[in-house]
């Protein structure tokens, strides 16, 4: 037919495409597209056609052409016994004789007209009379429900019709934009996940008033159970006590986490509720994908410009919890922490202080993790298995909607089976007994499915009667693929990677439809157990997964580059081993650009380490720019040097992060012009490389171009941004009087933007103290200091980070004046708010050690000094390593302690090796190279070391004269 062939060959792609743009799945469903004589003339046939109907809701679009279409047998249909219940109407269309296509029609627009999504268009064709006055009938059937109707006379012009109505949905359905934000593209897998778990799940009040109590923070009406007494949890006004949920595998706990939820939105619809469910996608298994996930929600919620942290995720999440702003909770439920992988399950990334403002929900099986947690002394509660009235109520109502039920004594046996306590267990073994067509054979199969020794046992069975009724062939090439899969697979993937028939696939997919679940029209496992199951029967091998995951990234390879492309492929061929095609993939710039975003940075580089391709990683991207700069037209040049540029600085590639973004600005200023977006963008790339190389002088030149572009652009928070950045840079090039400017033009800008009272307007404030207090303006820098801290107090708390930050930096202007016992205390006070807020073992810590020492140094409390110095030192050197700048700064301090002590051979030591470091990072003409080589050059002279003073001097000489 080609009507059929326009559509699905030149319509259906382009609706695809546009679905895509908006993060949504095309999927058309056409069970006469390739199907056999014989398989349209059964009884099942007409079954899955009105399934497939209902899947569709509320989308329909039908097509009349020269012929009524095939006529069913009362006869046949009658053969399947719950046809006519589930479709009473049926019977009479077959009395009647009426068409396949009549009966479609039927049950997708005339019995529910929808106006709005549902279109039938009939071709303008002489008919045999036969055919005639049925497709009349028809049509005035249609125009009387008010059913959208047009006629078309070419392939041609159906499918601009088609095209046009299909737009007109999506446009009204899904707004078009150019794709899913990050936060969505996080969050969404978890909402579908949600959905799925509370559709069957039955309610359990008692749970929902304990979860409400602990919410509002009635902590006390909660109690922890362990063991056979019941004691009250602990409290501190200054955290909250999270509350676990635990208890067996298949219990019901994920359904449990969504259904408490869900229930507090409807009722709190401005709640601050972060889900995440530990396993809903091959992208949500890791303790650094729970964090991911809750600093994007915390980032969107507050519109914060912070940038997700590429690495140290877990010294930075209590930071990010603690941006809750005061008067408002966040709900964080995470679920299933004991599918955690890698050490994720051994719990130490949660931080052991919550926020008072967060309420904790964590759910788990009795296993590691909640040994883990019961350290924490935190609240629990045990999800308890199904009792046995239970589960008679949840036979019986689940198989009356199939029109089925079942003897007394079968569900004497259901309601006293041990094993039936697990609603999944129950449940598995209700599909099972629903679609069994043998009444007099149910007691064997009843025994049968029961005698399993557990879920896995079970599903094994599952799956040997899935391949009796489909075939092993179509379950293992469907349950592999999905299972190999990182998101899952839509129905035309399915299709594609399988090459099986529409019919077979539909059939399949109806028939499993408890077992899977959508997300964002990707279906995927509904449990674990089945994905257990898939892998003990069909992929027992590492050659067999390795070629499970291949066969998808050879299908994707060949898809268009698309988001679900660059989702898919790069996963793929890591986990089939392919590393040269994975290398190959790496160098195409079509894909890198989707890949490359700054929001994938960090996924982008696990897939090279991953490969242990690290050390490959400059050369491919060098080839890359080397031809785009000879294949692509200038415009795709600049937008593809400025995202490699930019991944390759968070690759700490910079000097080939320089030559590229060079040459993306030279492109830029040529196509664009100097003031232009794009260009200004490129530059502030650039300066951020060169400010990473500590090259002041270029990032001076390129933040001033960027301040002009920006300045004239109009673009108030990026000048803002910019002058700040300036400021620091003209510091260090000793250009104060420069920095002093920039800082109080950003300041100004900034309180422009977002008035006086919000938190980047704090952190300008901080900024300019900084710079006041370096110029020995320390009252200008006390006043700028203490209005940083109240209204960091106002916007973020007392205790956020950066407000301890503000007050610690405040407490060097009480050091500068010899009031150390002043800023004793606020150091001390913030080590005790930092410890329990971040634990031990934060760069912010390891700061305030630092700081405290220099107070303790100038009380000549040299043990306390040391002890503080000692601690910096360990902190950042487990954080970033010995040879750090942060963890040199430290080691130059316990140099001048050592120095004051006396102890000059221990300082010269220390000096010694700590210098070429800073020189290698900053240079030699760099003022902190200076300062450090004055404090080594002070020491020397002490001890009269002689020729390591000449060889000091000869780096130098500027020193003798000073």
């Amino acid at each position: 037919m080609p009507e059929r062939e326009q559509l699905i060959k030149k319509i259906f792609p382009k609706v695809r495409a546009l679905c895509r743009e908006r993060g949504v799945e095309f999927t058309e469903i056409d069970l006469r597209w390739g199907i056999t004589e014989i398989e349209a003339h059964t009884r099942n046939t007409v079954r899955i056609c009105l399934e497939e109907i209902d899947r569709c809701r509320p989308y329909f679009l039908g097509i009349i052409g020269s012929r009524y279409g095939w006529i069913p047998e009362l006869s046949v249909l009658a053969q399947n016994a719950t046809l006519f219940q589930e479709y009473p109407w049926l019977e009479q269309f077959a009395k009647d004789k009426k068409s396949i296509t009549d009966i479609e029609f039927f049950h997708g627009a005339i019995s529910k007209p929808d106006t709005t999504s549902a279109f039938i268009y009939e071709q303008t064709v002489t008919r045999k009379p036969e055919d005639a006055a049925p497709i009349d009938d028809l049509r005035s059937r249609i125009i009387d429900a008010g059913v959208p109707y047009e006629q078309f006379s070419s392939p041609e012009e159906l499918g601009e019709k088609v095209l046009r109505d299909l737009t007109a949905i999506l446009d009204r359905d899904w707004p078009a934009k150019h794709e899913l934000t990050p936060v969505e593209r996080e969050r969404n897998p978890h909402e579908a996940y949600a959905r799925n778990r509370t559709h069957s799940y039955i309610a359990n009040p008692e749970y929902y008033s304990i979860f409400e109590k602990f919410v509002d923070g009635l902590s006390s009406m909660v109690y922890r159970q362990d063991k056979n007494f019941l004691r009250p949890s602990t409290t501190d006004n200054r955290q909250s006590t999270p509350l676990i949920l635990w208890g067996k595998s298949g219990f019901g706990k994920s359904a449990l986490v969504a259904h408490l939820t869900n229930e507090y939105k409807q009722k709190h619809p401005e709640a601050f509720i972060i889900r995440h469910f530990v396993g809903a996608t091959a992208g949500a298994s890791s303790s650094d994908d729970v964090i991911r996930h809750v600093m994007l929600e915390i980032k969107e919620r507050y519109d914060l410009t912070d940038e997700l942290p590429q690495s140290n995720l877990q010294e930075e999440f209590p930071i990010w919890l603690a941006k809750i702003r005061e008067g408002e909770k966040l709900i964080l439920a995470i679920d299933a922490v004991n599918q955690l992988t890698g050490i994720g399950n051994e719990m130490h990334w949660l931080p052991e202080f919550i926020p008072a403002n967060v309420r904790l929900l964590i759910s788990t099986t009795p296993e590691l993790p909640l040994e883990q947690l019961r350290k924490r002394n935190w609240q629990e509660i045990e999800v308890k298995p199904l009792a046995p009235s239970q589960r008679k109520r949840i036979t019986q109502e689940f198989l009356a909607h199939y029109h089925k039920h079942l003897e007394h004594e079968q569900l004497e046996v259901i309601a006293n089976e041990p094993k039936l306590q697990s609603p999944l267990y129950l449940r598995t073994l209700l599909e099972e007994l629903r679609i069994f067509g043998s009444r007099s054979r149910l007691d064997q199969q009843l025994a049968d499915y029961i005698s399993s020794s557990d879920e896995a046992e079970l599903f094994q069975k599952v799956l040997a009667r899935m391949e009796t009724d489909h075939g092993e062939a179509v379950v293992r090439s469907i349950m592999s693929a999905i299972w190999a899969s990182r998101f899952g697979l839509s129905e035309t993937e399915l299709l594609g990677v399988t090459g099986l028939t529409r019919l077979a696939l539909s059939e399949f997919l109806i028939a499993l439809e408890f077992h899977l679940m959508q997300r964002t029209g990707l279906f995927t496992f509904f449990h674990n157990y089945l994905r257990q199951a898939i892998e003990f029967r069909y992929l027992a091998t590492d050659d067999e997964k390795k070629a499970a995951h291949k066969k998808l990234a050879e299908y994707f390879s060949k898809q268009d580059y698309t988001e679900r492309r660059s989702n898919e492929e790069p996963y793929q061929w890591i986990e089939s081993g392919e590393r040269e095609k994975l290398l190959e993939m790496f160098g195409d710039s079509h894909l890198f650009l989707l890949l490359a975003t700054p929001e994938r940075h960090y996924e982008l580089l696990g897939y090279w380490t991953k490969a242990e391709a690290n050390d490959e990683l400059a050369t491919i991207y060098s080839k890359m720019f080397d031809c785009a700069k000879s294949d692509h037209r200038p415009e795709e040049q600049v937008k593809l040097f400025t995202v490699l540029g930019g991944f390759l600085t968070a690759a700490s590639k910079l000097d080939l992060a320089q030559q590229v973004l060079e040459e993306a600005v030279s492109v830029a200023q040529k196509v664009y012009g100097d003031d232009h977006r794009e260009t200004a963008n490129t530059l502030r790339e650039l300066a951020t490389v060169y400010l990473h190389q500590s090259n002041f002088t270029e990032a001076e030149k390129a933040y001033n171009k960027t301040i002009d572009s920006f300045e004239k652009l109009g673009d108030l928070k990026e000048l803002s941004e910019s002058l700040s950045n300036l400021a620091a840079v003209n510091y260090r090039l000793g250009k104060y009087d420069e920095a002093l400017n920039s800082q109080r033009k950003a300041l100004e800008i900034a309180t422009k933007v977002y008035g006086r009272i919000h938190p980047i307007v704090s952190e300008h404030l901080n900024n300019l103290a900084t710079i006041l207090n370096w110029l020995n303006s320390t009252e200008e820098a006390r006043i700028l200091w203490e209005e940083a801290i109240d209204i960091g107090s106002r916007t973020r708390g007392k205790t956020h980070p950066q407000t301890i930050t503000h007050r610690m930096n405040l407490a060097k202007v009480f050091t500068a004046r010899n009031q150390y016992y002043e800023s004793l205390e606020i150091y001390t006070d913030a080590l005790r708010i930092l410890n329990d807020s971040l634990g031990n073992k934060h760069s912010l810590l390891s700061y305030a050690y630092k700081e405290r020492s220099e107070v303790q140094l100038f009380l000549r409390a040299f043990k306390e000094a040391e002890s503080d110095c000692s601690k910096s030192i360990d902190i950042y050197s487990i954080i970033y390593g010995v040879d750090h700048l942060l963890s040199i700064g430290s080691y130059l301090r316990m140099a001048r302690i050592k120095k004051e002590e006396g102890e000059n051979n221990e300082s010269i030591k220390l000096y010694k090796r700590c210098l070429p470091l800073v020189i290698e990072k900053l240079g030699v003409s760099h003022q902190e190279s200076i300062n450090t080589a004055k404090h080594y050059y002070e020491v020397l002279q002490k001890a009269d070391w002689r020729e390591e003073i000449e060889d000091l001097l000869y780096l130098f000489p500027t020193l003798q004269s000073s």
